[in-house]
């Protein structure tokens, strides 16, 4: 594979509202330091009205577009990566494109689901679509407010999610070297990480206050590091092998799930570990938008060079898993 683009852009958008562990022990019913000592995130931002799923995402791609300094005649695409919804129809990029208003009229839209790893294979999909060459430009922005459907009966996963947006714009490029790209999906394990109320199989026309937590968030987080531990080492391994890139060579921004999950990643794959940016316990878990969230604060810090390779890695509901290897 080629690499057919270079980001030009990056933004990122935290709600107003402020949540410490502190806070968020009140609401699971926890005695205060629950959360700092079982899920080591210290502080996370909530969506709250007036803002909403469309207003964080204008605000993520109006940092994006002033850092990328194009115009919106310039974008021939909108792509969605987030696992959130606005509504089941239309798609997310369609609401994403009537918020920003007049000057993105007209441009096409179209999601890419595949929960958390929604950012790393929008960048899959972006970069095959440039490689077609009937591409200038592609904005993919993640807007993700999990705070609202998690399950406060189910702390150990409840308390690690934040809110959040992040965009990136990219720009089509002469083809290079460098790009590896790998994605793997084990379905026997998809009850270990869902949400099965919602869709066709259990509409919402069948809630009732008692089935309350079947349409909210479930995760056997240990059950989940188990089935990363045994399948996320060998397809990274491979990855750089193919790349030809030594694990201390590169720079990863992991999806950001937990801090301990992190950390047990980054000692398993033997990643340095001022290379390795984590970031979670100042922001939670912000699903798809956790991935360029961090990209974005590292190109703001100037924490990766320029040309230098970076390892987009994470896991998602499925199970999936899946890694990227690019040059900024």
């Amino acid at each position: 594979m080629r690499q057919h683009f270079e980001i030009i852009g990056s933004g990122l958008y935290l709600p107003q509202r402020t949540l410490t562990a502190e806070d968020v022990d009140a609401r699971a019913g926890k005695p205060a330091g629950w959360t700092r000592a079982h899920t080591g995130v210290l502080q996370r931002h909530e969506c709250v009205p007036p803002e909403t799923l469309a207003t964080m995402a204008h605000r993520a791609i109006d940092c994006a577009m002033q850092n990328a300094s194009v115009a919106w005649r310039e974008i021939d695409l909108i792509l969605d990566a987030s696992a959130c919804r606005h509504q089941p129809i239309p798609c997310n990029a369609a609401f994403v494109q009537h918020t920003i208003g007049g000057d993105a009229e007209g441009i096409p839209c179209m999601d890419v689901q595949s929960t958390c790893l929604g950012f790393i294979v929008a960048m899959q999909v972006a970069n095959a679509l440039f490689g077609t060459g009937a591409y200038r430009h592609i904005l993919i922005v993640c807007s993700e407010q999990a705070l609202l459907g998690v399950d406060w009966d189910e702390p150990e996963s409840a308390c690690l999610m934040g809110d959040g947006a992040a965009a990136v714009v990219l720009r089509h490029a002469p083809e290079r070297d460098g790009y590896f790209f790998a994605q793997q999906t084990f379905a026997r394990n998809l009850e270990v990480c869902q949400i099965r109320g919602g869709g066709h199989v259990l509409p919402v026309t069948t809630y009732t206050p008692a089935t309350e937590s079947t349409f909210r968030f479930h995760m056997d987080g240990p059950q989940l590091l188990r089935i990363a531990a045994k399948h996320l080492p060998p397809m990274t391994e491979e990855l750089l092998k193919a790349a030809g890139i030594a694990a201390g060579e590169v720079h990863v921004v992991p999806h950001q799930a937990a801090p301990k999950a992190l950390a047990v990643v980054r000692r398993m794959l033997r990643f340095r570990a001022d290379r390795f940016h984590n970031r979670v316990a100042q922001m939670g878990n912000l699903i798809a938008a956790s991935i360029p969230a961090v990209l974005h604060q590292c190109r703001a810090e100037n924490l990766i060079p320029r040309g230098e390779p970076v390892l987009l890695l994470g896991t998602s509901a499925g199970y999936s898993q899946a890694g990227l290897i690019f040059r900024m």
